[in-house]
């Protein structure tokens, strides 16, 4: 019977906020690392919706106001997703939905008109950048990577 080199490595897992996902101790490292910046935070995926959770779990009642940029931020890149940006007045209600400002809803009213593909991103873009320096200047941000540190203060070394 030959001898395996194989061997097992065990892997420590972490629970999400809400207890609802095991993740690995590096993942929560390298998110904790990525709320070095807002904007890096927001792009990557596990990041965002790690986030999300973690502002969901410390609402009571309505939405805050952070959880709002969030949703604003994310239906921005959803729409700068689509092949076309062809804005119409259903996606800015959807906006305002979700809080849009009057100021930005101008401009991006503005940049609709115009019907050129990279206003209309740019727009989008614009909305994305105050919504993240919002998220950015948040306590709830704050108070977001200041829970990962407490998880990983936890891990046994």
């Amino acid at each position: 019977m030959a001898s395996s080199s194989y061997k097992r490595k065990t892997v420590q897992l972490i629970k999400c906020f809400c207890g609802c996902t095991d993740m690995s101790v590096e993942e929560v490292r390298r998110i904790y690392t990525l709320t070095n910046s807002t904007h890096h935070t927001l792009l990557d995926p596990p990041a965002a919706k790690l986030l999300r959770r973690y502002l969901e779990t410390q609402r009571a009642g309505d939405k805050g106001e952070t959880e709002q940029y969030l949703d604003l931020y994310e239906k921005c890149a959803e729409f700068l997703m689509e092949e076309q940006r062809i804005l119409t007045l259903d996606h800015i209600n959807e906006l305002l939905d979700l809080g849009l400002s009057n100021r930005l809803e101008c401009d991006l009213k503005r940049r609709m008109l115009s019907g050129q593909d990279s206003d209309i991103k740019s727009g989008l873009n614009c909305i994305q950048g105050e919504c993240c320096k919002e998220i950015e200047s948040s306590s709830d941000f704050k108070d977001f990577r200041n829970a990962i540190l407490a998880k990983m203060q936890r891990i046994p070394k």
